[in-house]
């Protein structure tokens, strides 16, 4: 699976944030798992933010359509290799991953005409092949499909290693990808006895026991595996998930001063870094290590976005607005989508310093349409920046929007 957090005591609204970030980067699996870990957090651990269960709800079906479109994409890809079963496979996986009614006519177009191919092998799958009753065979069949469809979204060297791993191992990794966890478990602990070494299969299971809640065991697990694997960027990502969980930043300090000089100064640890910085609230040093970063390595939108937060919660309001307006005109020259987050951000550090300009309103109005599960908080700021204007009328038109949107 992705580089990702599993866990972790952040809120809600971070991993929200962090599946942002991953979508800007195209990385759509990787986004669709920080949503859903948002939505377990709320449902576990935070019932007072209900509220935002639906904007997360809209991202994931985003990130869905997102992922989506890149198996297509892959799959039309395979069909022009000659790869007529994965291409298959990818179809089903797309079809299964969004919820868009147009997409998914799409999707069943080419399902269809892939099935009246005449220059597919005899042994190629077609439509029907996939709708009768499956034997165990069968069944296996199709999961070792599957499985060779989910290392195609992997790096190149990864796919390599992760399909010389064996049964054990791709049964494992298919049932960790459908949330079978305990079957997981299983399976990976197999394919680690019949691997020396392991490699990466560590990483994996560990991934499978968090999601039991198998936390102290899963740090004695990645704790021997980092000794061993010091360059392996993963590890100590999972680790500091655990660690910020249980408040040890401190002991999340000390593993990250014993990365080795290769990889220490990637972006990947210094996210690490000042993320940990961040959680035990040493804002000064957070925002040293990002400024140091981008003196040295140029302007990167991941760094800013965290510079940025940074700023802001240590109460450094106007640097941390005009860094979000940074990125959100970057965003507007590239011609990309402007998140959402960011812009909610912007504007209402702009709102506590008084702002009453008609640009502001019209984000907080844009903002509307792009984020509806908030849209009473974004009309009660318009009727609240219009009466300050003297706008009496308008402001109380805005204001029965907001408490019409609350219900």
């Amino acid at each position: 699976m992705g580089f990702f957090g599993i866990f972790s005591g952040r809120s809600p609204e971070s991993h929200e944030e962090r599946g942002d970030e991953y979508m800007t980067n195209g990385a759509f699996g990787d986004a669709l798992l920080e949503y859903e870990k948002a939505l377990e957090k709320i449902e576990k651990r935070f019932p007072e933010k209900q509220h935002l269960t639906k904007r997360i709800g809209d991202k994931i079906r985003g990130a869905g359509n997102g992922l989506a479109k890149k198996h297509l994409e892959n799959a039309e890809a395979m069909i022009r290799a000659g790869e007529f079963s994965d291409a298959h496979e990818l179809y089903q996986l797309a079809l299964e991953l969004t919820e868009d009614e147009g997409f998914k006519r799409e999707i069943d177009k080419k399902l269809s005409d892939f099935a009246l191919r005449d220059d597919l092998p005899a042994e190629a799958p077609t439509l029907y092949d996939y709708e009768m009753n499956e034997t165990d065979e069968e069944i296996d069949e199709h999961d070792e499909d599957l499985f060779h469809v989910l290392c195609s979204a992997l790096p190149e060297d990864m796919q390599e290693a992760y399909r010389g791993y064996g049964e054990s191992f791709a049964a494992g990794y298919v049932a960790l990808n459908q949330g079978d966890f305990e079957t997981a478990a299983a399976y990976l602990e197999d394919a680690m006895a019949e691997n020396d070494p392991p490699n990466l299969i560590p990483l994996e299971l560990a991934t499978a026991m968090i999601h039991m809640g198998e936390y102290e065991e899963t740090a004695a697990l990645l704790s021997d595996y980092v000794a061993s694997n010091p360059e392996q960027p993963r590890t100590y990502q999972l680790l500091c998930e655990i660690f910020w969980e249980t408040k040890e930043y401190d002991r999340a300090g000390r593993l990250l001063s014993q990365v080795p000089d290769s990889i220490k100064y990637s972006r990947a640890m210094l996210i690490l870094q000042g993320e940990n910085l961040f959680q035990k609230k040493e804002y000064a040093a957070a925002e040293s290590l990002y400024v140091h970063y981008i003196s040295n390595y140029g302007k990167d939108e991941i760094v800013s976005r965290a510079l940025a937060k940074t700023l802001e919660a240590s109460g450094r309001t106007t640097d941390a607005k005009a860094l979000y307006a940074e990125i959100l005109n970057k965003c507007l020259s590239c011609g990309t989508r402007a998140d959402p987050f960011l812009k909610r951000r912007y504007a209402d550090i702009c709102y506590q310093e008084g702002d009453t300009s008609a640009g502001l309103v019209d984000i907080y109005l844009g903002l509307v349409r792009e984020d509806p599960d908030n849209r009473a908080v974004y009309f009660s700021r318009v009727s609240s920046i219009l009466h300050s204007k003297g706008e009496f009328n308008e402001a109380r038109r805005y204001q029965a929007l907001a408490e019409k949107s609350e219900f």
